[in-house]
């Protein structure tokens, strides 16, 4: 066996304890889940699980990696792109409600288990994290510098982006009525144009 084929069987199987954990941290939670249980979940040995991580919290940890580290590549992806900030604030949403839809599990333990990785792994997530964050408060803030995105704080307009898209973990289904690209879109309309009526606006204006 050549050495690639070992390094995609290992791949692969270490692709699977993933899926398998991320599935059970949703279903059982972080805490009532067990090495053997993601094993059996596998069909593999428990010890087959330590060879690639060495304790539960390693496998939460790397849940956090991938999501977090898809998110960027999707970012860099976008600005090879485009220049265009509110192309780029669109794709960030579309990227997030798109990866919802297909991970769930994954973001529901990217999301609600952070707090139960050791300090040392919190430091090195939440360095990502904050270098997404500050990534697309940088699109939102060169938008309104162009005079695509309306002027006001940024930070405050990136948490609201966040916090539209993220949630959407808790409500979005995929056997809904719309699809999670109706979703983002939807969303994207109500980030950039708000859900005020035009008589509504104008009120305001006459205010």
């Amino acid at each position: 066996m050549s050495m690639s084929t070992l390094t995609t069987s290992g791949e692969l199987r270490r692709a699977e304890i993933l899926e398998a954990a991320a599935a059970l941290f949703d279903e059982l939670g972080f805490h009532r889940t067990t090495t053997a249980a993601i094993a059996d979940r596998v069909g593999t040995a428990k010890a087959t699980v330590y060879h690639y991580f060495r304790a539960k919290h390693d496998i939460l940890h790397a849940i956090h990696e991938e999501w977090i580290d898809e998110l960027l590549a999707l970012f860099q992806a976008s600005t090879e792109e485009t220049s265009d900030p509110v192309e780029i604030v669109r794709r960030v949403m579309d990227d997030i409600v798109s990866l919802i839809a297909q991970r769930p599990g994954h973001v529901r333990v990217f999301f609600e288990y952070f707090r139960e990785l050791p300090p040392e792994l919190q430091t090195s997530a939440r360095i990502k994290r904050d270098r997404y964050e500050e990534l697309v408060e940088g699109a939102i803030l060169q938008g309104m510098k162009e005079g695509s995105i309306a002027w006001q704080d940024p930070r405050t307009a990136s948490f609201a982006l966040f916090g539209m898209c993220n949630w959407a973990y808790q409500w979005y289904r995929a056997d809904g009525r719309l699809s999670h690209d109706e979703v983002s879109a939807q969303l994207f309309r109500i980030f950039m144009t708000g859900v005020a009526s035009r008589s509504f606006a104008e009120r305001g204006a006459d205010a």
